[in-house]
This record gives structure tokens, C-alpha cells and sequence, in this order.
């Protein structure tokens, strides 16, 4: 099963991004590198923790 991740789930409402990967691990970097290219915005642990709670199985 695949995870998936959504920007609006965050509260980031005007981005439609979904990341989906196989793993937490490549779903954290694909998210981690998108907040870098779309947002400017690097990811603490504190935001990974909360990107974490959003994440949903597909």
C-alpha cells in the first residue's frame, strides 16, 4: 500500500501538491523537496512530525 501526502492537509490551502510513495522514507523526501522548491521552507522535526499525522494510505 502507498502513503500519500497533500499540502491542504497542512493548511497550505492555494497548493494542490499530493506526493505518493511506497515508503515513509521516500514520501519524506519527495515532501521535504517540494517544501524546498515550492515553498521555500525547510522541514524541522517539528514540521515533519505534523506532515506525519497528515499522511494517509491509498
Amino acid at each position: 500500500m502507498a502513503l500519500e501526502f497533500a499540502c491542504s492537509r497542512v493548511g497550505v490551502t492555494d497548493c494542490r501538491t499530493v506526493a505518493v510513495a511506497d515508503t515513509a522514507e521516500e514520501l519524506l523526501a519527495a515532501v521535504a523537496q517540494h517544501a524546498r522548491d515550492a515553498h521555500n521552507v525547510e522541514l524541522n522535526g517539528t514540521l515533519i512530525d505534523y506532515a506525519l499525522t497528515t499522511v494517509r494510505e491509498v
